[in-house]
């Protein structure tokens, strides 16, 4: 059956479904308001549908007071859930006013001829904070949507965070919205860079660089050859970027500026038009400030554009210092807040203390000791006051200026609070993330945590990602040294899952830093071990790497712990291997194994000796290589040996393709078709579909050595079928091309078979037909 699509005659939208449902009750829109809760305007626009996917919460108290049934309900929530995902460009701002100009060159831009595309168009829009840069960007990406039929995107590089966000993080948030899996992109900056790249030169699309900090940050993000168009907002002119063109954003003329405070504030026919323009004078004809203060007037009727003045002219003498350059908006938020009820003013400057750059309601009912729900309405209104962005995927965000006003408010207003209340959002944001880090252990958490499996742990702590990643570096200049080393422990088996992530080598670098601070050297040389793992898997800095193994060997051995002794001595040979030293490799492994074996490591054990074996193959040794992996395939399958069923499962698994390997460079090719079929079998039993491709593989390359290929096109279409759900398009081409290779094979095959009469006869009839 054909889906129906939500706005269709045979499926009503959102709004017009709720709507109908309000009718039906008898209930006007001030009245289901009063009874759900939920403010006028919100479900105004919900029924006009100006707001097509409303928070969850919304929707159920709504349909829960107009008695929608069970499944209208599921189906009309099923319309409103799809969210943007990360990069998916938000949408045009309301009460755009104005920049008739500077949509005008934008457009120009855009509209470049084709023959002039031997390099995707950069262009650099700069201007102070609050004038209105990405709202300028969003509104001409919105009119500009069919000159890019291959996607617009939108990344926020957060340049006025103490940490920006990282060159390679927003790589990778933008190659995940063009649609890259997370097992194809790469882990270094530069390999992101090549593929983001890469991308961009076959699409014409436009991306989006929000907020860019500087130079440095913004130059890897530069596209190559290609018709795409990347637009950068900056406070900076970011001049060094040599391949881009230039548009600073002033403010609103004062025709503009008015118009935009008329549209947002609705102001009375009575309203005197000097009055208005004298207000927009007052915001110094900033959009960020036009918007907080045409809200006000919005939402407060018995307040006027003349007392506005007023008050605005008394504030500007305190507030001048405040400003800094930034006419108006201080003074703007100033009023705007002081109106707030007292519990509203609370829930905002504590706002403050969001570690990240969005969030959810549940870390907000934490520091203000509020339940969700009242969490969820009091964010709610705080957007309708235009203090609060909503973002996508039910959650919120603060403008940095508003942010920076947040911190004022909570610093002047709760001094002996702050200190605090931060550290209990921190325990908070760390406590969630230990107990999400939990269930990525080989065998899971051992008790029930906050998170129902490992799925809905995975989407927290990637949802969460810029909150608990700031957490971690608050909380260790805040001296919650043991949490964060908890914490990151708790992580060190996810980041296996998320290798291409750029955060990795600076979590442990956090971790190691709190274990010191703690004065434990076996914790600290753990911490440096995981450091190691990821300077070399996820930066490929094989040098630091090994630098870092060697002192989380000189910790272990300071604290007297083989096992970690033995695991520096893998993580250093893992180095050298990267630097193609495989006799250092080897002998460092070789240390390893004793130490580990005197140390009865359950897991260090098998992965020394499985590492070891691969060292004798790179060297040239497979014999000895072999027997080294059967000695390890013996110890996994002892069940006397105390490792976590899943760790056993996954190395045995993995161990078998090396004993394949070993056999391949023997010639054994009967008994490697064995090992083989074995680890495609183990590999499929532990669900681990990314390794059992590439073994499908290896195994019919094995057949054909063999001569017999029956099996090989039921194999071959199972590796392209694994290859194709994780997204591999490379691997799925070796097995086609295998796959053809095989079906020459069964035909000359065929053709042998043939006696040599029989084929002359056939060539003789061919000819004379």
């Amino acid at each position: 059956m054909e889906q129906q699509i939500p706005g269709t005659p045979e499926s009503p939208s959102l709004g017009s479904a709720l709507r109908a449902h309000r009718v039906a009750a008898g209930l006007s829109i001030e009245g289901l308001a009063d009874r759900c809760g939920v403010s006028v305007r919100a479900i105004s626009d919900i029924e006009r549908d100006r707001v097509r996917r409303p928070r969850r919460r919304t929707l159920t108290v709504l349909f829960d007071v107009l008695a929608v049934p069970d499944d209208e309900r599921r189906r009309l929530a099923e319309a409103a859930s799809g969210r943007p995902v990360g990069g998916e460009l938000p949408g045009p701002p309301r009460h755009f006013s104005g920049r008739a100009t500077e949509l005008r060159t934008l457009g120009d831009v855009a509209r470049r001829p084709s023959d002039d595309r031997q390099q995707a168009t950069v262009l650099v829009v700069t201007g102070p904070a609050g004038v209105g840069k990405t709202s300028l960007v969003l509104r001409a990406s919105a009119d500009l949507a069919p000159e890019f039929p291959d996607g617009r995107f939108f990344v926020d590089l957060r340049g006025m965070d103490d940490v920006p966000t990282p060159p390679g993080e927003a790589l990778h948030r933008l190659l995940r919205a063009l649609g890259v899996p997370e097992q194809r992109i790469p882990a270094g900056l530069e390999d992101r860079a090549t593929v983001y790249r890469s991308a961009l030169c076959e699409r014409r699309a436009l991306v989006v660089w929000d907020n860019a900090a500087d130079e440095a940050q913004a130059r890897p993000l530069l596209p190559g050859a290609g018709r795409s168009l990347v637009l950068f907002t900056s406070r900076r002119r970011l001049s060094g970027l040599d391949t881009a063109r230039w548009l600073s954003v002033e403010p609103l003329s004062a025709e503009d500026s008015t118009a935009m405070l008329r549209a947002i504030a609705r102001p009375g026919p009575a309203t005197d038009p000097a009055a208005l323009a004298e207000l927009a004078r007052h915001c110094g004809h900033m959009p960020l400030a036009l918007r907080v203060t045409g809200q006000r007037l919005s939402e407060e009727p018995g307040l006027s554009v003349q007392e506005l003045n007023r008050r605005f002219s008394g504030e500007q003498a305190r507030l001048r210092v405040i400003d800094a350059g930034a006419s108006g908006i201080h003074t703007a938020l100033s009023l705007s807040y002081r109106r707030l009820a007292a519990d509203l003013r609370r829930t905002f400057r504590r706002l403050s203390l969001m570690p990240g750059p969005d969030f959810g309601p549940d870390p907000v009912a934490e520091v203000t000791g509020a339940c969700g729900a009242q969490a969820e309405q009091r964010l709610e209104a705080l957007v309708e006051s235009g203090l609060v962005a909503a973002v996508p995927a039910d959650r919120y965000g603060l403008h940095d200026l508003v942010r920076d006003f947040a911190v004022d408010r909570m610093t002047a207003e709760e001094p002996e609070s702050t200190g605090p209340l931060r550290r209990s959002s921190l325990r908070w944001w760390l406590g969630r993330t230990t107990a999400a880090g939990r269930h990525f252990e080989p065998d899971g958490p051992t008790s029930l945590t906050e998170f129902r499996d490992r799925a809905a742990a995975a989407a927290w702590l990637d949802a969460e990602r810029g909150n608990w990643f700031a957490a971690l570096r608050s909380a260790t200049a805040e001296g919650l040294h043991e949490l964060v080393v908890e914490a990151v422990d708790a992580l060190h088996w996810f980041s296996d899952s998320r290798v291409h992530l750029d955060l990795w080598p600076e979590v442990f670098r956090l971790s190691a830093e709190a274990a010191a601070r703690l004065d434990d050297p076996r914790t600290e040389a753990v911490h440096l071990n995981y450091l190691s793992w990821a300077q070399a898997i996820c930066q490929r800095a094989y040098a630091s790497s090994v630098a870092t193994a060697d002192r989380a060997l000189d910790r272990a051995v300071r604290a007297g712990d083989p096992a970690q002794q033995g695991w520096a001595l893998l993580y250093a040979a893992s180095g050298h291997t990267g630097l193609g030293e495989y006799g250092a490799a080897l002998r460092q492994r070789q240390r390893a194994w004793v130490l580990l074996r005197r140390a009865a490591d359950p897991e260090g054990l098998p992965q020394a000796m499985a590492s070891l074996g691969s060292s004798l193959l790179a060297l040239g040794r497979p014999a000895e290589a072999l027997r080294v992996h059967q000695r390890t395939r013996d110890l996994l399958r002892d069940p006397h040996h105390p490792i976590a069923v899943f760790a056993r499962a996954a190395t045995d698994a993995l161990n078998c393709r090396r004993i394949g390997d070993d056999l391949a460079a023997l010639g054994r090719w009967p008994e490697c078709v064995t090992a083989r079929r074995e680890a495609v079998a183990r590999l499929r039993a532990t669900a681990m579909p990314a390794s059992e491709a590439v073994a499908v593989v290896e195994l019919v390359e094995a057949l054909r050595r063999t001569g017999d290929t029956r099996d090989a096109p039921a194999y071959l279409r199972r590796a392209i079928e694994l290859a194709e759900e994780c997204d591999d398009p490379d691997l799925a081409a070796r097995a086609a091309t295998l796959l053809a290779a095989c079906s020459r094979d069964d035909l000359t095959a065929g053709r042998d078979q043939v006696p040599a009469a029989t084929r002359a006869k056939a060539r003789t009839s061919g000819c004379g037909s």
